[in-house]
């Protein structure tokens, strides 16, 4: 597959995989309060990179006996041009990843009963509005989940840490320990998933799966990227049968990023972040992104198959939205901010990252078509 230059989302297309640059640009998303008209970043001007680590690969930087992986990775930070001598970038968990690696048990929230006043056409703003504020409440009384709790589990894993990896454990979980209110970040993100798994009347199903959609493009961080690859998920299966249609002669290649879209367990979302993140950037509080260096312990194949399939999605997605409603949104598409991923090897060195906005994507043949 060749890259081609991006077609605008909404355009009539067809069915060769095309590149994706930053016209293509990120959403993010749901529904927040109207803010103040912001200015846009000037044309050139571009925010700073935000560095994520995957969970996955935290875990082994940190463990003793692999300070080898630690040396292999800040050696390859150091040839990509990618942190200061001996030193690291800003790396980040993101409060999703944060919860795995700190490996305490989540409370489960039973399913709350929604108020017959809500239960019907064009409640779906409120219904959702009513399960994240019962969600949040619920939430910030777990005594499993305490500000203190979470604080002391950072507190006794870091001696189980190995000492070279001592200045990357404080960077990523004692710095996120350290931030005020971190926990309301915590409660807020498990609030959303909480909303974007609750299962949902028929009356209100499909016009809150159209609500969520809109979390990919709006409302800073309130949603995490494990959530918005649900609804990723979601879309996908959707559109599955309309991109075998439209593109007849790859049904192999399609085939094989169904595959990879068979995410059933949080972690296989969580897996996913890093993805979601280097596809479309990372949100400001006014909502600019961040173009996202994401490091990943996944292999090159399968980092690229999968940013392939995600954007994949998205632009079955968008190619689905009426004109009108396409130019409300052209804001927060002008927002977008694709990045990179970065595969490391089992010893924790890579070699070059892979630009998402680069990457091609498979269009989709219009409904009834």
């Amino acid at each position: 597959m060749s890259p081609e230059p991006p077609i605008d989302p909404g355009e009539d297309s067809g069915n060769e995989p095309e590149a994706s640059g930053p016209e293509e640009a990120a959403p993010e998303e749901t529904a927040s309060p109207p803010r103040k008209k912001r200015r846009r970043p000037r044309r050139g001007q571009e925010l700073p990179v935000r560095y994520l680590l995957d969970s996955r690969l935290f875990r082994t930087l940190c463990l003793p006996g692999r300070e080898g992986a630690l040396e292999g990775f800040r050696a390859s930070l150091q040839r990509h041009g990618l942190a200061p001598e001996c030193g690291l970038p800003p790396l980040e968990l993101t409060p999703m990843a944060f919860l795995e690696v700190i490996d305490i048990e989540l409370p489960e929230l039973d399913p709350f009963p929604l108020p017959a006043s809500v239960l019907k056409s064009g409640e779906s703003v409120m219904a959702t509005s009513v399960i994240v504020r019962l969600a949040m409440d619920r939430f910030r009384e777990s005594p499993g989940i305490s500000v203190e709790r979470l604080t002391q589990r950072v507190e006794e894993l870091r001696p189980a840490a190995a000492p070279a990896a001592h200045d990357l454990f404080d960077l990523c979980l004692a710095g996120f320990v350290s931030r005020e209110e971190f926990q309301e970040d915590v409660y807020r993100h498990m609030a959303f998933d909480y909303l974007y798994r609750f299962q949902f009347p028929e009356v209100l199903r499909e016009e809150v799966f159209e609500f969520l959609c809109a979390s990919l493009f709006a409302a800073g961080m309130n949603v995490a990227g494990l959530s918005k690859m649900r609804i990723i998920k979601q879309i996908w299966d959707r559109a599955y049968e309309r991109l075998l249609k439209g593109n007849v002669g790859a049904r192999g290649e399609i085939q094989a990023l169904d595959r990879e879209m068979k995410l059933r367990t949080r972690k296989d979302y969580l897996e996913w972040e890093a993805v979601h993140y280097a596809v479309l950037g990372h949100p400001d509080d006014d909502d600019w992104g961040h173009p996202v260096t994401a490091f990943t312990p996944d292999p090159e194949e399968r980092c690229r198959t999968r940013a392939i399939a995600y954007k994949t999605a998205l632009r079955a997605f968008l190619d689905q939205i009426e004109r009108s409603d396409l130019a409300n949104i052209r804001p927060h598409l002008d927002a977008w901010r694709p990045g990179v991923l970065v595969p490391c090897r089992e010893d924790g060195t890579f070699e070059t990252p892979i630009a998402t906005g680069e990457l091609p994507l498979y269009l989709a043949a219009r409904k009834g078509g």
